[in-house]
C-alpha cells in the first residue's frame, strides 16, 4: 500500500522543483488590475484622509448672483448641503466636467463638496448675503434666525438700506447692527428772514379848490401833492401872483395834472399815483445742531395774557410772538443733508384785540410753515408765500355832486393804500467741525467782531453770500 503512493509523491516534488528552478532568484509575479478593487481602494483612501488636508475655501455671494468655480481637473461628482440656500451645477468643457456653477437662492450658509477624479474632495463654504459686499458697503451675515450687519456704509441711506434688507431676510428675528457711517454729525444752519413789503399806493380822482385870481396850468413831476396855495396879483395887475404847491418826496409811477383859474378862484388837481415798497431783513440767525436733533430761534417777546380761573382768580399765561424758527438736520452723506424747517412769524394786532377786566389784549397774527428738503453742503433754498395784507381806503368828495351817478366820479378823490408783506426765509446748511484746540476765534472774526463790511441789502439778497465764510466757534 505504501509503495503505491511513494512514486506519486516523488513526482510532485520533482515537478515543483523544476518550476522553481526556471524562475530567476528574487523575481516577483506581475500584478493584475481590477477596476472594482481600484475604486474601492480610492474610496477607502478618501475616507481615510482627513478633510484638514484640504482646507475649506469660502465663497460669498449675494442673493440671485452666480459664480463659476474652475477646478482645472475632471470632476466625478458634486454635492451641496442646503439646496435652498445655493444650487450647484456641473459645467462640461469638451466632454469633461471641469467647473461648477454656483447659484445663490436665499441668505444663509451651506457647504459644497467637489470630488476631482482620483483626488481627495474639495470643500467650499458658501455664504449667501442679502446684499452684495463690494468692500465699500455694509455686509450682512445671517446666522440662524438672526443677522449681523458689519462694515462701513458710505452714507446714511445705504445704512438704512442694509437694515431693511436684514430685516426682510430674518423676518421677526434679531438684527444686530455694527456698521458705521463715516460722516460728521454737526450741522450749522444759516438762516436769513427777509420781509418784502409790497406797498401799493394808488390815488385817482380830482380835487377842486376855489379862489379868485387869474388862470394857471401846470404838470408836476412824480410826487404826492399835499397842498396848493394861490398868490393873487397885486393891485389887480396882469403880472405877479401865481400858484405855490407843496409835495412829498417823489414816488415812481406818479403823475399830477393841475389846472387853476385865478380869476374865478377854481383849482383842480388830477392825481394818478402808484408806488411800490422795498424789503428789509428781520433776522439772520446761525443755528448749530447735531444730526437728528433740533435747534430753535426766537426774535421777539412774550405777551402776558390773563386767564380767568375759578373763585374769581386770574392767572397769567405768556404767549410768544416774533420771528421763530426750528430746524432739524439729518446728515445723509458727506455731501447731502436732510433738513426739516419750521419757521413762524407773528405780530401783535391791537385792532383785533379783546377787552378783559378792563385791559385790552391784542390779537396775534401768525404766519407759519413746515417743510422738509434735501440739500447739498452749502446749497440754499427759499421758503416764501407767507403773505399778510392790510388795506386802507379813503374817499374825499364834493357834497352832493360826488354822489351823482356817472359824473360823480369827477367830483371825488379816492385814496387807496394796500400793504402786502411777504415773509421769505433763506436757509443754507453746512457740515462743520469744531475749531482746533488752542486756535483763536477772535483771530478768525476780527478784533471788532465783524468779518466784512455791511453790503447793500439788495446786493446780498439777489445772489450774494448769505453768511461770511468764517464764523466764531466753527470752521468749514
Amino acid at each position: 500500500m505504501n509503495s503505491l503512493h511513494r512514486p506519486r509523491t516523488l513526482t510532485a516534488l520533482l515537478l515543483t522543483a523544476s518550476l522553481l528552478g526556471t524562475a530567476p532568484l528574487g523575481a516577483q509575479p506581475a500584478p493584475t488590475r481590477d477596476p472594482v478593487r481600484d475604486q474601492a481602494r480610492d474610496q477607502a483612501r478618501d475616507q481615510a484622509e482627513p478633510s484638514a488636508q484640504r482646507p475649506s475655501q469660502r465663497v460669498t455671494l449675494a442673493v440671485g448672483a452666480q459664480r463659476e468655480i474652475r477646478i482645472g481637473r475632471q470632476l466625478e461628482r458634486i454635492a451641496i448641503g442646503n439646496p435652498e440656500v445655493a444650487d450647484a451645477l456641473l459645467l462640461k468643457s469638451r466632454g469633461a466636467s471641469t467647473a461648477v456653477l454656483l447659484v445663490a437662492r436665499k441668505p444663509g450658509n451651506t457647504d459644497l463638496m467637489v470630488w476631482p477624479s482620483g483626488e481627495a474632495p474639495i470643500r467650499y463654504t458658501v455664504q449667501v448675503d442679502a446684499m452684495a459686499s463690494d468692500g465699500q458697503g455694509a455686509q450682512i451675515d445671517v446666522a440662524g434666525q438672526g443677522a449681523i450687519i458689519r462694515g462701513q456704509s458710505p452714507d446714511a441711506a445705504a445704512a438704512a438700506g442694509a437694515r431693511q434688507a436684514a430685516r426682510a431676510t430674518v423676518g421677526n428675528g434679531p438684527v444686530l447692527d455694527r456698521s458705521t457711517v463715516p460722516v460728521t454729525g454737526t450741522v450749522q444752519v444759516d438762516v436769513r428772514v427777509v420781509e418784502i413789503s409790497k406797498n401799493v399806493l394808488k390815488q385817482a380822482g380830482f380835487n377842486f379848490y376855489r379862489n379868485r385870481s387869474g388862470f394857471a396850468f401846470g404838470s408836476f413831476s412824480p410826487s404826492t401833492l399835499t397842498r396848493a396855495t394861490f398868490t393873487p396879483r397885486p393891485g389887480g395887475s396882469n403880472t405877479g401872483g401865481g400858484l405855490a404847491t407843496e409835495s412829498t418826496a417823489p414816488i415812481s409811477s406818479a403823475f399830477n395834472l393841475v389846472a387853476a383859474s385865478m380869476s374865478h378862484g377854481i383849482f383842480a388837481n388830477l392825481s394818478l399815483l402808484e408806488g411800490n415798497g422795498m424789503a428789509r431783513i428781520l433776522a439772520e440767525p446761525s443755528l448749530v445742531a447735531l444730526s437728528g436733533q433740533s435747534a430753535s430761534f426766537l426774535a421777539g417777546g412774550e405777551i402776558p395774557i390773563p386767564v380767568p380761573q375759578a373763585l374769581g382768580t386770574t392767572t397769567i399765561h405768556y404767549k410768544q410772538f416774533g420771528i421763530g424758527l426750528t430746524v432739524t438736520p439729518t446728515v445723509l452723506s458727506p455731501e447731502r443733508i436732510a433738513l426739516k424747517v419750521a419757521p413762524e412769524a407773528s405780530d401783535l394786532d391791537p385792532s383785533r384785540g379783546i377787552v378783559m377786566n378792563g385791559a385790552t389784549i391784542p390779537a396775534i397774527v401768525t404766519r407759519r410753515a413746515d417743510t422738509t428738503v434735501e440739500l447739498g453742503d452749502g446749497e440754499s433754498f427759499v421758503i416764501g408765500g407767507l403773505v399778510s395784507r392790510n388795506t386802507v381806503s379813503n374817499v374825499d368828495k364834493v357834497p352832493v355832486l360826488g354822489d351823482l351817478p356817472l359824473i360823480g366820479a369827477f367830483f371825488k378823490n379816492l385814496n387807496f393804500h394796500q400793504e402786502d408783506r411777504e415773509l421769505v426765509i433763506i436757509v443754507t446748511p453746512h457740515l462743520v467741525r469744531p475749531l482746533a484746540k488752542g486756535s483763536s476765534a477772535a483771530a478768525r472774526v476780527g478784533a471788532d467782531g465783524r468779518t466784512s463790511a455791511n453790503p447793500p441789502v439788495w446786493g446780498k439778497f439777489l445772489g450774494g453770500d448769505l453768511v461770511d465764510p468764517a464764523l466764531p466757534g466753527f470752521s468749514r
